[in-house]
């Protein structure tokens, strides 16, 4: 009893600092997303016959099939896990029990339908992606999730690591870091110093397209310093 009491502090904060940096940016861009994906038919006032040709014959936009889209979707979905992963954790502490390694973790977010099934590997803690393969990683004494998404070629973009929660993020919003080489990449130890994954020829990257305005950042902040932390 008295180790748990000392960690409900950490998970606390945890969970706040989840929220305001990473859910809630990635609900936010979820919803931006969805409405710049619909697209508003073009209707003609005429007869039933002109209106159905029009729709049909109107112009249909498609992303290309490049790197920037195909790092945008790995992106993505290496974010869902990280999100989905440390959600779980946090969930599962606080009801008194701290998940054992990443393979209960990945059964507990299939399990709720958070991943799709057909991602899941033979391998422990590897998922296989469309685009990428993912390596979960996970640390229970720090109640920490990594996310490494390794391109499965080279025009799928550069490889991505994701970590929740960020602890050694001094205020610089929700990030996440890039490999700055498509060939020969070297990947960082799990949980390794920011400088040692910089020293790997990684580079931090804001999620820019989740910015929030200063005063809902403001506000969400002030909101989790207000969760009741437990002793």
């Amino acid at each position: 009893m008295r180790d748990r009491g000392k960690i409900w502090p950490f998970i606390s904060v945890a969970a706040g600092a989840c929220i305001v940096l990473v859910v809630v940016p990635l609900m936010v861009e979820r919803e931006r997303s969805s409405r710049m994906a619909t697209v508003e038919a073009n209707v003609s006032i005429g007869d039933a016959g002109r209106v159905e040709s029009s729709l049909s014959n109107g112009p249909t936009y498609r992303w290309p099939d490049s790197e920037v889209p195909r790092t945008a979707e790995r992106l993505r979905d290496a974010s869902a896990v990280a999100v989905a992963a440390i959600t779980y954790v946090i969930e599962t502490s606080l009801v008194g029990h701290t998940p054992r390694d990443v393979n209960e973790i990945i059964a507990g977010i299939t399990r709720r339908q958070l991943i799709p099934a057909e991602w899941l590997t033979s391998q422990p803690g590897i998922l296989q992606m469309p685009r990428a393969t993912a390596h979960v990683r996970y640390s229970p004494a720090r109640l920490t999730v990594e996310v490494l998404s390794v391109p499965n070629e080279a025009t799928d973009g550069p490889a991505i690591l994701i970590r929740i929660p960020d602890l050694e993020n001094t205020g610089v919003g929700a990030r996440y870091f890039e490999s700055m080489q498509l060939d020969g990449i070297r990947y960082p130890n799990p949980f390794a110093p920011i400088p040692e994954i910089i020293s790997c020829g990684w580079q931090p990257r804001l999620f820019k397209q989740t910015q929030m305005p200063d005063a809902e950042r403001a506000q969400l902040e002030q909101w989790a310093q207000t969760i009741p932390k437990k002793s």
